[in-house]
C-alpha cells in the first residue's frame, strides 16, 4: 500500500512558544514535502464577553483581530516558502470546533500544533485544544509538547 501524499499542512498557533516550534517543525515538513502551509490564530468569540464589554465588544474583537494579523505576520516573515504554498488566516469561533471545521474545509493532511501541557487542577478548568482536536480531526495531528526543539 503507498503512503499517502502530504499536500497541506495546517498549523495552529496562539503565539506561544510552543506554538513556534510548532510552526517550525510546520515548516519543515513544508519543505520536505513540498506541501502548502496554512497558519491560523483562531479568535475565541465568547458571547459572554460581547455582553459584558457591551458596545466595546466589536472595538475589543477588531483589535485583537488586527493584533493577530499582525504578529502572524511576523511569525512567517522569514519563511522561504513561495506565496503560493503559504498562507496565514484569522478564524473566529469556539477554538478547537473552528480549526477542525477549518481542516475539514480546506481538506488538510496533517495538522501540526502545540500543547502546553497542562495537568491537574488546569486542565479541569481549561482543557486541552490540542487534546480535542486530536480526538475529533479526521487526519493525522502531530504534537509539539512544550519545550521540545527541533533538532
Amino acid at each position: 500500500m503507498a503512503a499517502a501524499r502530504i499536500q497541506r499542512i495546517l498549523c495552529p498557533v496562539d503565539f506561544s512558544e510552543t506554538s513556534r516550534q510548532a510552526f517550525a517543525y510546520a515548516l519543515g515538513l513544508t519543505q520536505a514535502t513540498g506541501a502548502e502551509l496554512i497558519v491560523v490564530h483562531a479568535l475565541e468569540e465568547a458571547p459572554l464577553f460581547a455582553a459584558y464589554a457591551g458596545p466595546q465588544a466589536n472595538t475589543i474583537l477588531a483589535e485583537a483581530e488586527k493584533a493577530a494579523r499582525r504578529e502572524l505576520a511576523e511569525l512567517v516573515a522569514d519563511t522561504p516558502l513561495p506565496a503560493t504554498r503559504l498562507r496565514t488566516e484569522i478564524l473566529r469561533g469556539k477554538i478547537p470546533q473552528t480549526i477542525l471545521e477549518y481542516a475539514e474545509q480546506q481538506q488538510v493532511d496533517l495538522i501540526v500544533m502545540g500543547t502546553h501541557g497542562r495537568s491537574g487542577l488546569e486542565y479541569a478548568f481549561f482543557g486541552s485544544v490540542a487534546e480535542r482536536v486530536i480526538r475529533r480531526a479526521r487526519c493525522p495531528v502531530l504534537i509539539v509538547p512544550p519545550g521540545n526543539r527541533q533538532r
